[in-house]
């Protein structure tokens, strides 16, 4: 395992867990909720499915803690089932319109916005959303697995090796996907000048 103080405390907890500490697995809950979440949101766009996600990351890992390998990172561990999970359910909502989604998607921001009225003149706010809608739209349209590498590298600021390790696939793999991603986002987004 890294030299990385976090990771050393992670591990520490999941023996902890393994040796009969319950409160050990709500330490790495506390601590990496938000993250699955977010995760899990980039993906599905919804609210409840992201914390369903959660639910169920959580419980998967609570079952098979007991099969994570101790010279991974807890973390990487976690975001591969996140990850998987998030591309289970969008596979298995493919008939749930798009344009659902994306509307569900504009409000919260809409909402969002509403908070602070400094946040921008109509016009920009306007263009930024409208822009905003067009690049999740695209997203949206990526294959399971370009869409998962994109988002872990341009959302998540993941390295090439932390998406392969999520994945399970070589960083060449993730090299070539992302490249792919990235060339079929800009033959969708030809039409934006801002791009």
């Amino acid at each position: 395992m890294g030299s990385d103080p976090s990771d050393r405390e992670d591990l520490e907890k999941v023996t902890e867990f393994l040796s009969g500490k319950e409160t050990a697995f709500e330490f790495l809950f506390d601590k990496y909720r938000e993250k699955v979440y977010a995760v899990a949101f980039r993906f599905v766009r919804d609210k409840e499915d992201a914390l369903e996600i959660v639910q169920d990351v959580f419980l998967r890992a609570y079952q098979g803690l007991a099969k994570f390998k101790t010279d991974s990172k807890f973390f990487t561990w976690l975001y591969r089932i996140t990850v998987n999970r998030a591309i289970d359910l969008l596979r298995s909502r493919k008939s749930r319109p798009a344009v659902e989604l994306a509307a569900r998607e504009e409000q919260d921001n809409f909402e969002a916005n509403i908070a602070d009225p400094r946040s921008c003149d109509p016009a920009a706010l306007f263009d930024q959303k409208e822009t905003g809608r067009l690049v999740l739209n695209a997203v949206s349209q990526l294959s399971d697995k370009h869409q998962a590498v994109f988002l872990l590298h341009a959302v998540e600021e993941l390295s090439y090796k932390e998406i392969a390790e999520v994945l399970g696939c070589s960083i060449g793999t993730v090299m070539s996907r992302l490249f792919y991603a990235r060339k079929k986002l800009q033959e969708l987004l030809a039409g934006l000048s801002c791009l």
